[in-house]
């Protein structure tokens, strides 16, 4: 089984335009309201691609009806720790003309020091059934920046993998606690070591230093550029598939959910590159945050090229 925490669950109110005018008037050209998270996101792929996992995390007591429906109505299973307040709403532009998306994301409600550990507690009390543990997005405020650090160390004191998806803090102090694997993108990882990340051959040396400090694969997304896999003894890398664009929104994290499902599968290291880059390719056929189909991944596959570079 595989656990997703979301710790600053949200509503993601997509607005598509032609092409955006800063400071001008946009003509809306269709709008949705998702709820979402990055774990969530998760969690709602694998349960497209027929993987067994469960939701942990914070809920909104405002809007507990609109995320515990919305995971019912999806089959998936969770556990929440109920704070108080509303869930954030992000707004998201998808400018059609660019194929580029503005986000604007709200910080979430404050949490108590005895939720988190509450929910910490909850956690524990389930990763004896998992085999793999994803901590992934940001964080309300009063959560310590140490957090998915705590967690994967529990995870691995377990035999359970763990997937790190984070920025700032939370990736710097996550890959102390030396993760599976991290899947960042270029700016991402620069940040986390301070080094430039503009070319592969930059990406690929901040990335080893990963490797180095004890994580075992880093996939850095890149966009347009496609995506790069770095392991211990290899480096791949994918070239974005052709398809045409409805949304951007939740890539990474149909991407974070094809490795749990390659993982969930014994994939060995290429086809587990091969089925994330399907995973991440299959979301942006969706509007909004609709995230990818198991029919996508599976017309998609076939067409994704994985080359090996030599280290």
């Amino acid at each position: 089984m595989v656990i997703a925490v979301t710790l600053n669950p949200c509503i993601d109110r997509t607005i598509e335009i032609e092409r955006f005018q800063y400071g001008g008037t946009n003509k809306v050209l269709a709008t949705r309201n998702d709820i979402s998270g990055k774990g969530i996101n998760v969690n709602l792929v694998l349960q497209h691609l027929g993987v067994k996992n469960m939701a942990i995390g914070f809920d909104c007591m405002e809007d507990s009806r609109k995320l515990r429906g919305f995971l019912e109505q999806a089959g998936c299973p969770y556990v929440f720790e109920e704070i108080e307040g509303g869930l954030r709403v992000n707004v998201k532009i998808f400018d059609r003309s660019s194929q580029v998306m503005s986000e604007f994301n709200d910080k979430g409600v404050h949490v108590d020091e005895s939720h988190v550990e509450r929910l910490m507690e909850r956690l524990l009390e389930h990763l004896d059934h998992a085999s793999v543990l994803v901590v992934d997005g940001s964080v309300p405020p009063g959560v310590p920046s140490d957090i998915y650090e705590r967690m994967i160390r529990e995870a691995k004191s377990r035999g359970v993998k763990t997937i790190l998806d984070a920025s700032g803090e939370l990736l710097r102090k996550g890959i102390q606690a030396k993760p599976f694997l991290i899947k960042p993108n270029a700016d991402e990882l620069g940040a986390a070591y301070g080094v430039p990340t503009e070319t592969l051959e930059d990406i690929v040396k901040a990335a080893e230093q990963a490797v180095k400090e004890g994580v075992s694969c880093v996939c850095v997304s890149r966009g347009d550029k496609g995506a790069v896999f770095i392991t211990r003894d290899h480096i791949y890398e994918a070239d974005p598939v052709s398809v045409e664009i409805r949304g951007i929104q939740g890539a990474g994290d149909s991407m974070v959910a094809g490795f749990c499902c390659g993982l969930e599968q014994e994939l060995e290291e290429k086809e587990l590159f091969r089925y994330a880059v399907a995973c991440a390719t299959g979301s942006l056929l969706h509007p909004g945050t609709q995230l990818c189909e198991k029919q996508d991944v599976e017309e998609i596959l076939p067409k994704v090229v994985i080359r090996e570079i030599e280290k």
